[in-house]
């Protein structure tokens, strides 16, 4: 073979083996991403489903040691344990439906990821009383933990209108 045919030839070989390369860690890094979209997706299940059921344990269990929380008309709340007594009187005193509807989306980077969406939210008081009806918006950030798995670390949320009590 020609000095310059196995020239030729080594240069398709090495050229082809990076694209392969590239392709095949594109892949990975694709599916590692939609792992990710997947637990955080999971973990809002978690979230409507704990309020739902009135968990307060497993709802707390979501949310970053150093959590931030910033609700509509309250300063903002720092750590899960401050957080968790800012939400123990709701668990007690209501019953609580969440829905979250319409697209939400998610991006993730690293060992971080931000989402947003819309949700709904009723509550009915465990006594006698009216529902009190809310429709919102919300933007998280997330946190992956050392174990993989991903938490609250800074809720956000706002009311699209009024909350409506009937």
């Amino acid at each position: 073979m020609k000095k310059s045919n196995w020239l030729l030839l080594t240069t398709i070989l090495v050229i082809t083996s990076a694209m392969l390369w590239f392709t095949f860690s594109y892949k990975t890094e694709v599916d590692s991403m939609g792992d990710d979209i997947a637990a955080i997706n999971e973990l809002y299940d978690q979230y409507c489903l704990t309020v739902n059921t009135g968990d307060l344990d497993l709802f707390i269990s979501l949310w970053a040691d150093d959590a931030i929380k910033m609700d509509v008309d309250y300063p903002a709340i720092f750590g899960k344990e401050n957080i968790r007594a800012y939400f123990k009187p709701a668990f007690e005193l209501f019953n609580i439906n969440c829905a979250l509807y319409g697209e939400t989306e998610i991006q993730v980077s690293d060992d971080w990821a931000f989402s947003r969406g819309t949700y709904t939210l009723s509550l009915t008081p465990k006594e006698e009383g009216p529902t009190t009806y809310i429709d919102g918006k919300w933007l998280d950030i997330l946190k992956r933990q050392p174990d993989g798995s991903w938490k609250i670390y800074i809720d956000c949320l706002n009311y699209n209108a009024p909350p409506k009590v009937e």
